[in-house]
């Protein structure tokens, strides 16, 4: 009578197999993870430097001297800095408003920069 069914070797063999695959496969999800948070950071950013540089186009922001701040209390683990230069152009200034944030215990940044009608103390 001849035996039918798997021998120890060949069930070791097909785990080992198993194993490794989900281990690709759960490697996938967490580099896709990942990837997605990074987005989504980086998209909370960009809106909130928009959202700045409209306070700095509509004057509630000086653009005479360097500022700085954070977006509290919607956006504590975000902050942001201003930097105006002069430019060759009379007239004209270059903004460069740079938003910072902590992901992964590294620091982060994304900037926006604009060249605008410089203001005078008159306007």
């Amino acid at each position: 009578m001849k035996s039918r069914g798997f021998t120890l070797i060949e069930v070791l063999v097909a785990l080992v197999v198993v194993t490794a695959g989900l281990t690709i496969i759960a490697q996938g999800f967490l580099t896709g993870g990942r990837a997605s948070v990074a987005s989504q950071n980086e998209t909370v950013a960009a809106m909130l430097a928009e959202s700045k540089m409209a306070e700095v186009e509509a004057g509630i922001v000086s653009t005479q001297s360097s500022a700085s701040g954070t977006f509290e209390p919607e956006r504590p683990d975000f902050s942001w800095s201003l930097e105006p230069e002069t430019t060759t152009t009379t007239g004209l200034a270059k903004i460069t408003l740079t938003v910072t944030w902590k992901e992964r215990n590294e620091e982060r940044t994304f900037a926006l920069t604009r060249l605008m009608k410089e203001r005078t103390t008159s306007e």
